[in-house]
C-alpha cells in the first residue's frame, strides 16, 4: 500500500528524532524505501514549517525545538494527575487496596494522588505529603531508574535514616536491591517505612524517558503471600505502563 503525503511527512520526522546526530536523505531514503527525490521534497516542507533544520556541514537533518516546544504545551494543558486517576481507580478496584501516585520532586517524592480502598487498613499519607524515596515503594521504584550521575548525587545528599525496624540505611545493600527492582520493574516496600504496611510500586516516565514519579499499591503486610506479591506487581506495572503511555513514554 503506497504510503500518503501526510504519513510520508509524518514518517520522516519521526526517523530523524530517532537519530541522535541526525539523518541523510539517504540514510531516509532507504529506511522508508521511497526516492531520495521525494524525501528531499518532505524534508524541504518540514524545514519550511520550522520541524526540521539541516545542518550546514554534514548535510544532515535535525529535529527542531518547535517540536519540543508544542510537547511542552500539551504537558502544561494536561495535567498529570487527572491522566492517571482513571487508572488508580481502575487498579484499586482490581487490588481492593489503597493506591498512592507520587511525583518526584528533588530528593523526595509528593503525593498528588491517593485512591483509599475500604477494604485495606488506613495509612497516614495524604495528597501534598512528601515522602522519602529509599523506605517506600513508590521511592524506590524512582531510584532504581535514575542515572547513575543522579542515584550518585541522591546517596550523598540524602541520609538513609530508620523509619522501622526494617528500614534498609546501608547504601550498598540499598544500591544492589534498586539494581534487582530495575531487572523486575517494581519495588517492594516491605515494612519499611510503616511497620505492619507493605507496598508494591513500579515507576512511571514522562515522554523523554525519565522517571518522573511512580505508583504503588498499599496493604497489611500479612496479606501479601509470595503468590498475592507476584499477581499485585503484574497489576502495578501493567498500570504504571499505561499511565507512562498516556505521558508520551515509550515504554
Amino acid at each position: 500500500m503506497a504510503i500518503g503525503s501526510v504519513e510520508k511527512a509524518l514518517k520522516i520526522l519521526e526517523f530523524i528524532i530517532t537519530k541522535k546526530n541526525g539523518a541523510r536523505i539517504q540514510d531516509i531514503a532507504d529506511h522508508l524505501k521511497i526516492s531520495s527525490p521525494a524525501v528531499y521534497k518532505h524534508l524541504e516542507t518540514l524545514v519550511r514549517a520550522g520541524y526540521v533544520c539541516k545542518e550546514p556541514h554534514s548535510h544532515k537533518y535535525l529535529p527542531s525545538y518547535k517540536i519540543v516546544e508544542l510537547g511542552s504545551i500539551i504537558l502544561r494543558n494536561v495535567q498529570i494527575r487527572e491522566i492517571a486517576h482513571p487508572f488508580l481507580v481502575d487498579l484499586m478496584e482490581k487490588t481492593g487496596m489503597t493506591i498512592h501516585f507520587a511525583l518526584r520532586n528533588g530528593y523526595e517524592g509528593v503525593y498528588v494522588d491517593k485512591i483509599e480502598s475500604a477494604r485495606t487498613i488506613p495509612t497516614v499519607s495524604r495528597i501534598g505529603m512528601r515522602m522519602r524515596l529509599y523506605s517506600t515503594g513508590f521511592g524506590k521504584a524512582i531510584l532504581a531508574f535514575l542515572s547513575d550521575e543522579e542515584l550518585d548525587e541522591y546517596f550523598a545528599k540524602v541520609k538513609l535514616e530508620r523509619q522501622t525496624p526494617h528500614t534498609i540505611t546501608d547504601v550498598e545493600r540499598l544500591r544492589k536491591e534498586l539494581f534487582v527492582v530495575k531487572q523486575k520493574g517494581y519495588a517492594i516496600d516491605n515494612q519499611e517505612n510503616e511497620p505492619g504496611i507493605m507496598c508494591i510500586g513500579a515507576p512511571v516516565f514522562d515522554y523523554t524517558g525519565s522517571v518522573i514519579g511512580g505508583i504503588s499499591v498499599t496493604g497489611a503486610a500479612s496479606f501479601f503471600s509470595d503468590q498475592m506479591i507476584d499477581i499485585v506487581a503484574n497489576e502495578v506495572v501493567k498500570t504504571a505502563r499505561e499511565i507512562s503511555k498516556r505521558l508520551g513514554a515509550s515504554t
